[in-house]
């Protein structure tokens, strides 16, 4: 990627957006579900799913069923096995629309088969939409989405849509088509399932006034408190080439832009970076472009917006006949979600075919959403978890999960762990770092992850795990399981669990932003708080010291069972009919001599052991 002059990037802060003043995402600008049977929940005689039309190709190479041990939603989904070569396309009926409008497009899957990961090998899945008119004509198709070419677990995909002028209907269309034997000469019989189809009416919210103004211009890499940024698209990746000279222009936002020139046919004029991973929330991209001849039928160029996990955010593409006036810099816009970790990032491109001059794009927030708002705008898409699956009750072994982020060694986890018996077993979930946080083999369904005495989460971003991961731990604890979450950069009130399905069970009030972490060079004596069986013959006279600890309080019914400079330092208390602990002082620091940082302590290892006996349930292994 080229590095632009230092003056020609304007910085995109996640810190500046964190203080957009965000507006709440249950305002009025979604309408509810258009789809009939989006859940497949209701089938005919034949098994099949009503106000849905199933075709195989060839005949008979593909089955369509209900299933009622796999879902995501409420208690079936609908399974399209293609166990061979050939396709399969299940069809909605029409679903009213209102020309003109804009409208929400989500669905749940699961794909098994389909191949390797990053590798095509001839089984693919879309689901696109078509158009109709009021006498049924077909007005061509609309925005859809595709799944990965590979198994994948439970997953969303959505896209906002808009509906042409003339349209009435619209009809949804999700195919699956296997070519792997003449692909890879290998047949991979591959089966996709669907749940939570949903279509709903969007109304865009106005843009606030604060969005409208120029953004001040900052040095490349600079601090802005900004709640829009803006990009000169000058200096990005691609500018400079065969699609985008750059040239100066006085009526600019920033004095440079580029321009396309006539025939030099389609291409990217300008790539931003790979941006980290944002607060999840409902967004807004305005390009400013213009053009010398608006009198044209011509498409002239596009911009779109893709993630590295939820595929593709939004596109627009723009027409000759959408700019007003000739050489008159035009804003256009487009709305889209940011729901997952990873990275972002957007492309404006150029069909080449007369001069197409883009200026800068401005990306703001329009709403930042928690937890249970992204689950009002995606309904079930925490997962339905069956009333028989329940928290491992057998401790032989004694077995624990490790999400295993930074410092856990550091906490002497697995030592702790090592001491709770004869007879133990400890699975581990790496948390590999790149752009984002990725739980290396955090388990898949509800059943594996119960499957467990106690969870530890250590180091763990709370943006990173999926709304139905976090609903899994929950409903593990509330059902009896035990949970303790130790502290440090990338957890609690740091690592995105403020208003999070987490934050329900946590016995911390946790905030909605990060907060600094105190800072004690010199050493804060860790202390016994609230006494408790778990600390009453904790030996506390080697007077060990944390130097980091978390700016928090705990909730009114919680018991403080250590402090730090008078902030909880160890936490417990009951949430539905388990335990869940929080470790808030830090193993960082550089002790003075003669000092003993906690994590050293002797007592330390012991009391993490005895901590996971009592939030597994296991009082007996100490007194009452």
């Amino acid at each position: 990627m080229s590095k632009a002059p230092c003056v020609l990037i304007l910085a995109l802060l996640v810190a500046a957006l964190l203080t957009a003043g965000a507006v709440s995402a249950q305002e009025n600008w979604m309408g509810p579900n258009l789809v009939a049977n989006p859940g497949f929940e209701q089938v005919d005689a034949a098994g099949l799913p009503t106000d849905w039309r199933p075709t195989a190709n060839p005949a008979g190479s593909a089955k369509f069923s209900q299933d009622k041990q796999i879902y995501l939603v409420d208690a079936a989904a609908m399974k399209i096995e293609v166990p061979d070569t050939g396709g399969a396309t299940l069809q909605s009926k029409p679903v009213p629309v209102v020309g003109g409008k804009s409208y929400l497009f989500s669905l749940a899957f699961k794909a098994d088969g389909f191949g390797e990961p990053g590798k095509y090998s001839g089984v693919d899945g879309y689901v696109g939409t078509d158009f109709l008119d009021a006498t049924g004509k077909n007005l061509g198709r609309g925005p859809g989405v595709g799944f990965p070419y590979n198994h994948t677990d439970w997953d969303l995909r959505d896209v906002f849509i808009p509906v042409p002028p003339t349209a009435t209907q619209m009809i949804i269309s999700a195919s699956v088509s296997n070519h792997s034997a003449k692909q890879i000469g290998t047949n991979i019989p591959s089966t996709l399932w669907l749940d939570a189809v949903q279509l709903r009416e969007y109304t865009p919210p106005v843009t606030p006034e604060w969005a409208k103004q120029k953004v001040p211009r900052i040095v490349e890499g600079g601090i802005t408190t900004s709640r829009a940024q803006a990009y000169q698209l000058a200096g990005l990746n691609n500018s400079g080439g065969k699609w985008s000279p750059i040239s100066a222009d006085p009526n600019s936002d920033y004095g440079s832009i580029l321009t396309s020139p006539p025939g030099v046919g389609p291409g990217i004029m300008a790539h931003s970076p790979y941006f980290t991973s944002m607060p999840p929330g409902l967004y807004r991209a305005v390009l400013r472009a213009r053009i010398g001849d608006p009198s044209k039928q011509e498409k002239v160029g596009a911009i779109d917006i893709g993630s590295e996990f939820a595929g593709m955010r939004a596109g627009l593409d723009i027409y000759a006949r959408d700019f007003a006036k000739a050489d008159t810099y035009q804003d256009f816009s487009m709305d889209f979600i940011l729901r997952s970790a990873g990275y972002w990032m957007f492309r404006v491109y150029t069909e080449g075919n007369q001069p197409f001059t883009v200026d800068t794009v401005k990306i703001f927030q329009l709403s930042q959403f928690q937890d249970r708002q992204l689950l009002d705008l995606y309904p079930g898409s925490e997962g339905a978890i069956p009333a028989d699956v329940q928290p491992r009750r057998n401790t032989y072994p004694f077995t624990g999960l490790l999400v295993a982020g930074a410092l856990y060694d550091y906490y002497r986890i697995v030592d702790a762990f090592h001491l709770t018996g004869t007879e133990m077993k400890l699975d581990t979930v790496p948390i590999e770092k790149g752009r984002s946080q990725v739980y290396v083999g955090f388990p898949g369904t509800a059943k594996e992850l119960f499957d467990h005495n106690l969870i530890y989460l250590c180091g763990a971003d709370a943006s990173a795990l999926t709304l139905r991961q976090k609903h899994m731990i929950a409903e593990y604890v509330r059902r009896g399981g035990g949970l303790i979450v130790l502290g440090g950069h990338k957890t609690l009130d740091r690592g995105s669990m403020g208003g999070s399905l987490l934050d329900e069970i946590l016995p911390l009030d946790l905030p909605a932003e990060p907060r600094q972490l105190i800072f004690t060079p010199e050493g804060t004596p860790v202390l016994a708080g609230t006494p408790h069986p778990l600390t009453q013959y904790v030996d506390f006279s080697a007077k060990p010291v944390s130097y980091y600890m978390h700016d928090l309080q705990a909730k009114p019914a919680a018991q403080v069972l250590l402090t730090a400079g008078g902030k909880p330092g160890l936490v417990i208390w009951q949430a539905g009919k388990g335990r869940v602990a929080t470790v808030d002082i830090i193993p960082m620091g550089s002790p003075a001599e003669g000092q003993v940082p906690f994590w050293k302590w002797d007592g330390w290892v012991n009391l993490l052991r005895d901590l996971s006996w009592w939030v597994a349930g296991q009082d007996d292994h100490f007194p009452s």
